[in-house]
This record gives C-alpha cells, structure tokens and sequence, in this order.
C-alpha cells in the first residue's frame, strides 16, 4: 500500500480542522472510534484517521474495499 493510499484514499475531506473535530465527536458519541485530524499532504485538506496503531476498519478503494495493516509507532 502506498503513502497516498494510506493518508488519503477513500478518506473524506474537511475544509478544516474544525469541521473535522467535529465529526470525529459525533462518531465518537455515537460509540465510535477515537479519530485524530490531519493536515493531508496530497490534497491539503483535513482528514481523520485513528491513532497509530489502531484501524481496525477497511476502506473504500476504487475497486472494493482496501484493507488497512498498520504498526504500532
């Protein structure tokens, strides 16, 4: 998997951290994750992902889901 499809593919984009924080705490008091956002450096938008360590869920790809493998830091 690439660095793009890692930071960026299949991930909405948020014109800002606000708007990000948000929503990652209306997933989190709908019993959801913990999300941190980012600043993603292919588009420049915001994004939310898990902390290192913790994806647990697949995402969209072009051609079905993606799985996602990650190390802890």
């Amino acid at each position: 998997m690439t660095e793009y499809e890692i930071a960026c593919l299949g991930k909405k984009p948020f014109p800002s951290r606000a708007s990000a924080r948000r929503r990652a705490r209306q997933i989190r008091g709908e019993g959801g994750p913990a999300f941190r956002d980012y600043r993603c450096q292919f588009c420049w938008t915001v994004h939310l992902g898990h902390t290192a360590g913790h994806a647990t869920y697949l995402r969209a790809g072009r051609h079905g889901p993606i799985p996602v493998q990650e190390y802890a830091a």
